[in-house]
């Protein structure tokens, strides 16, 4: 019985680390297990241009679990222009050589050393972690009204919100304490974007482990390299926006098989399973730096895809071509001047809807101030394949964040298409119209008031809203509120609010809801409350059920009981109030903000 275990465990880890033990194998490969502190060997980069050049390597030796079932190889590279720079951001993926096989990619460092040490990931690592990879379904919670969360204030540096993912969570620190081992960042190019844009941005990339740096507009149409095979120590940029801006991330290839290609030596997003643009690249400079140094590349053509965002790095497949998702903002300025910008982004889940509110928000800088009063209007529409149009839209006033808003408005319904893992998913383009004014339409709802307090059934009421702005100027307005017909006696309730209080409100009483299908989600959204306009809505607080995202408001008591049976858990919410009737007040010239509350009879 023992020797049947001891077969069967065997046979369980031969499985489980057979394609590690496969790669490093190979006999174009150096072994880790064959290193010894003292060897020498050769590594390959570019410093300039596109021509890969020799450093030296000295093994010092082997970091045994530096992350869960993965080394690290300490070396000492010396030679070219690391004797300035020392390890630079750009060079994650520069093959290692000992006695002319490859050992692995330089990818990790310490910060402020005074020598050029770092790691190296071991070549087996990075194809195991590509050949040992399963796609794995994914899904997302979604709330009935979180989309509608961009239209509350936002704090001056913008972009700050729980809507959008992170691109990272942060990379994890390899040890403790002040002397840590990190994986190299990685220098992220964007050409023809506003400082003030990067700035407001740097956080979200920073935290996903990339250093921001101003660079040149890709050269797309230069094809003197393109069809030339890469080799390793070749320079590769990976894609994330195309077109009137330029965003490009950059490393260095590991290994080419084929046309399969190994690059980084550490993950670029860890996003998993990714369709990402891969190009080549041209060295413009290293440029040395008492923090880090690092390199300035220009991207040149696409010549394939990035299929795979490991932890032990990068896998593409030369010659396929990725599919973009195609943004045009048209923007009309405050001074009545009218410019479209075409863009492609990447398709993502975590990437396209933040790169989405990063470009929105830059095109609008680009033409408008950042301080002062700004309102922009944002209209447009999300092109779904075999689904209705997602229409984009709302209005937003601020001294400071108008343009967040208004990135926020396109950037939040992409977020929820992409994050809810539907396979039938496929968005055709992005159209946005954004209309500026310098001046504040910002309204706060003051008080309410109705002509009478009492009321019969399919009577109409007399509702006046009043509204003041910041200089202290009110606005009334009148509306006529009609009590529906089949209403029955009682206290009845009229809750005057604007589109995202209302929404918000409402997300308190369903919490969490998931659409049934891609249709339901679109629908919802295309539902949706407008964020610049008065609602009125008449309620009565009594136990109602949400099922399969439906609200079933005022269900008789025989119904809530099945529906709460004990013998069942998870099909049914519950509600607490019962809306009557809601009706969507006309668009005005001024924005309302706030929410009123008043208390009715329904006389029998």
């Amino acid at each position: 019985m023992k020797r049947f275990w001891f077969y069967l465990i065997t046979a369980v880890l031969v499985s489980g680390f057979g394609a590690f033990s496969g790669a490093e194998s190979r006999e174009e490969f150096f072994r880790v297990e064959d290193l010894r502190p003292g060897m020498k060997g050769t590594g390959k980069t570019c410093f300039l241009g596109t021509e890969p050049e020799d450093f030296d390597v000295e093994i010092l030796g082997v970091l045994r679990g530096v992350s869960p079932g993965a080394d690290a190889v300490l070396a000492r590279f010396s030679g070219g222009a690391l004797e300035k720079t020392g390890i630079f951001s750009g060079m994650s993926g520069s093959p290692v050589f000992i006695d002319g096989k490859l050992l692995g990619a330089v990818a990790y460092s310490y910060a402020y050393v005074t020598e050029a040490i770092g790691g190296i990931t071991p070549i087996g690592q990075m194809i195991s972690a590509v050949e040992q990879s399963e796609a794995l379904p994914s899904g997302n919670i979604y709330k009935k009204g979180s989309f509608w969360n961009f239209t509350l204030p936002l704090p001056s540096s913008g972009l700050k919100s729980t809507e959008l993912p992170e691109l990272l969570p942060g990379r994890s620190n390899l040890s403790t304490g002040g002397n840590r081992l990190l994986l190299i960042a990685t220098p992220v190019s964007l050409a023809g974007f506003d400082p003030r844009a990067i700035k407001t941005f740097a956080p979200m990339f920073s935290g996903a482990g990339m250093a921001l740096l101003e660079g040149a507009s890709a050269d797309t149409a230069s094809s003197k390299t393109a069809a030339l095979p890469f080799r390793p120590g070749d320079n590769i940029a990976v894609s994330l926006v195309q077109g009137d801006l330029d965003v490009s991330a950059g490393g260095t290839v590991t290994w080419v098989d084929d046309d399969r290609l190994y690059a980084f030596g550490h993950e670029l997003m860890s996003s998993g399973f990714t369709e990402l643009p891969m190009r080549r690249a041209s060295a413009i400079a290293v440029i040395p730096n008492l923090e880090s140094s690092f390199k300035v590349l220009e991207a040149g053509a696409v010549i394939g895809t990035i299929r795979q965002d490991r932890s032990s790095g990068i896998f593409g497949i030369m010659g396929e071509r990725p599919r973009m998702t195609p943004l045009e903002v048209r923007l009309t300025t405050s001074r009545r001047a009218r410019n479209t910008f075409s863009y492609e982004i990447v398709r993502d889940a975590i990437l396209t809807p933040s790169l989405v509110s990063l470009v929105v928000y830059n095109t609008i800088l680009a033409s408008e101030r950042e301080q002062g009063f700004l309102t922009l209007r944002v209209t447009g529409r999300i092109r779904v394949k075999n689904q209705p149009d997602v229409e984009i839209g709302g209005r937003f006033s601020s001294v400071s964040d108008a343009a967040a808003g208004a990135s926020l408005a396109v950037a939040v319904p992409v977020n929820h298409l992409m994050a809810g893992g539907y396979e039938n998913l496929d968005i055709e383009g992005i159209e946005v119209d954004v209309t500026a004014i310098e001046r504040d339409q910002l309204a706060a709802i003051d008080s309410i008031r109705l002509d009478r307090t009492e009321a019969r059934a399919g009577e109409t009421m007399q509702l006046n809203v009043s509204c003041i702005r910041a200089n202290g100027t009110k606005i009334e307005r009148s509306y006529p509120i009609k009590i529906p017909e089949n209403i029955s006696p009682g206290g009845l309730s009229l809750v005057v609010a604007d589109g995202a209080a209302l929404t918000k409100a409402d997300d308190r009483e369903t919490g969490n809801l998931i659409p049934r299908d891609l249709s339901q989600l679109i629908d919802l959204m295309n539902n949706a409350r407008k964020n610049d306009r008065i609602y009125a809505r008449l309620f009565r607080r009594e136990t109602g059920a949400i099922i399969d995202g439906e609200g079933l408001p005022g269900l008789p008591p025989s119904i809530l009981s099945i529906l709460s049976s004990k013998r069942q858990t998870g099909t049914a919410g519950t509600l607490h109030i019962s809306p009557l009737m809601e009706y969507e007040l006309p668009e005005t010239e001024y924005i309302p903000v706030g929410s009123k509350t008043l208390e009715i009879t329904i006389k029998p």
